[in-house]
């Protein structure tokens, strides 16, 4: 504020010397936010090495994760689902084929 008026007072006599100065805290001001403006450039870049880092270790878990659901799957397909899928196999068989023999029985019957 006070530096306001020493502007105004100083305009009043020499208008040269205030550009001057206003040109001075311009460019003072210009490059304050250009070295800010770097500041917030270099941030960015290490945080996105941060965030490559972070996602390389996502997709490394993520990779140990799926080994550790396909190894289930294989369980669990190996231990479940064929023995049940070639006992289903086998009854279904059987009944047709008891099917086969007795249906013409049936048959002749009626």
């Amino acid at each position: 504020m006070v530096l306001l008026v020493i502007l105004v007072v100083a305009a009043i006599f020499n208008a040269q010397a205030l550009i001057d100065v206003l040109l001075i805290l311009v460019a003072v001001s210009s490059f304050a936010a250009f070295a800010l403006l770097g500041y917030a450039a270099m941030q960015v870049v290490a945080l996105v090495k941060e965030v490559r880092g972070e996602v390389t270790v996502l997709v490394g878990t993520a990779q140990e994760t799926l080994t550790e659901v396909q190894g289930t799957v294989r369980f669990m397909s190996e231990s479940v689902v064929q023995p049940a899928t070639h006992a289903m196999a086998w009854a279904n068989a059987t009944r047709v084929t008891v099917k086969s023999f007795t249906e013409p029985l049936y048959k002749r019957r009626t």
